[in-house]
């Protein structure tokens, strides 16, 4: 009878360890990658809706503003939201949706493109009028509406109402959605 060599039993048990941690070391290794990206993931994913929301505030600190200074007899009382009255109260989280007749009619709602520069990678946000095409490459970014409402014809107190709502995610502006920002302010205007 032969004897047995216990350094080739060693060997081959130690072979057969070895791909066991290799394995188990390549599903830790995947597992830490895929989660590592993940994170990244939600990282840029936040950077970019934190930039998104804080165009939308621009638009709509700079639409109060350009709507406030008008006479009140230059800014008719309008109301481009299609599911609240001239005077309802819009709290936060509400839901908005355009009305388009209105949208068509009367001054009430607008549209802002991202346009790129020319030179460099930057982009410019232009506002295009209701009725009209935006320019050739650039991308619907904004749906911008607003609602005017006379609280006091003879002391010329009025209320403005504006809300930016996204329009890049294939929103169509009769469609209810939360505003990305929104504003509401009570200012007298020049007759």
């Amino acid at each position: 009878m032969g004897q047995i060599d216990h350094t080739t039993c060693r060997w081959h048990d130690q072979r057969g360890m070895s791909l066991v941690e290799s394995l188990v070391g390549l599903m830790v290794l995947t597992i830490v990658l895929v989660s590592g990206a993940q994170l990244f993931r939600v990282q840029v994913m936040h950077l970019s809706l934190t930039e998104r929301a804080r165009q939308a505030d621009t638009q709509a600190n700079a639409l109060m503003n350009s709507l406030a200074a008008y006479n009140q007899s230059a800014l008719w009382d309008t109301n481009a939201f299609s599911n609240k009255s001239p005077t309802q109260t819009i709290n936060d989280g509400d839901q908005l949706s355009l009305n388009t007749n209105t949208c068509s009619t009367a001054y009430a709602c607008d549209k802002i493109a991202m346009v790129p520069q020319a030179s460099g990678t930057g982009n410019d946000y232009v506002v295009v009028p209701w009725s009209q095409n935006i320019p050739t490459g650039s991308t619907l970014t904004y749906y911008r509406g607003w609602r005017v409402a006379t609280i006091d014809a003879a002391k010329h107190v009025r209320q403005l109402t504006v809300a930016i709502l996204p329009a890049d995610l294939g929103n169509q502006p009769g469609t209810a959605i939360e505003p990305l920002a929104m504003r509401q302010s009570t200012v007298v205007q020049r007759q």
